[in-house]
């Protein structure tokens, strides 16, 4: 069923998420519907860890390839240009999770946890790459991790030359933060 959601959302947006919809696609009963998810918002729940699953793996991959860089400009560079590819990938369904249930406390929550992790893995991937014994300033780094946020929300919401009316790539855009973030670290 979680498929047959799936496919309908990419199909047709949140609006042709119906339960009626879903038992259909799916080729199951109301019954097994309910006794699975409990309400269409058990199906948004189920929806949102799927994807917090799979949005997570892409950035704890691009992180391990980013530790295995040989300095923290490329390491940055790859870790920041892998996100916003994900992020590109994954529009829809952020926007929905992100903007459409914003509202909901059980899913605002699993999603800040899940900005948490994310924050953990950049403050890995700096200090993989920081000299033995030297501190990490968190709070400059909890800025960077912010204007990453702030990419990933143009990215969601507008395109490349919406924002400033400049087209910037994201290869682009995550070398800029970058060259940011070494300047500001």
């Amino acid at each position: 069923m979680l498929e047959a959601a799936e496919e309908l959302f990419r199909e047709g947006g949140s609006d042709a998420l119906t339960v009626e919809a879903v038992i259909e696609r799916a080729g199951t009963s109301t019954g097994a519907f309910y006794a699975r998810f409990g309400s269409r918002r058990g199906l948004f729940v189920a929806m949102h860890e799927r994807f917090l699953g799979i949005f997570g793996q892409d950035l704890a991959d691009a992180a391990t390839a980013a530790r295995d860089q040989t300095n923290l400009r490329d390491a940055m560079r790859l870790f920041f240009q892998a996100v916003l590819a994900s992020t590109r990938r994954h529009r829809d369904t952020l926007n929905f999770h992100l903007i459409l249930n914003a509202h909901d406390a059980e899913m605002r929550a699993r999603g800040n946890e899940f900005s948490r992790g994310a924050f953990a893995l950049i403050l890995n991937i700096v200090g993989t790459h920081s000299p033995p014994g030297e501190a990490i300033d968190e709070d400059r780094l909890d800025v960077i991790a912010r204007a990453l946020f702030g990419l990933i929300l143009e990215t969601m919401l507008f395109e490349s030359d919406e924002a400033t009316g400049r087209h910037m790539p994201d290869d682009e855009r995550a070398e800029r933060l970058v060259d940011m973030a070494l300047a500001y670290l």
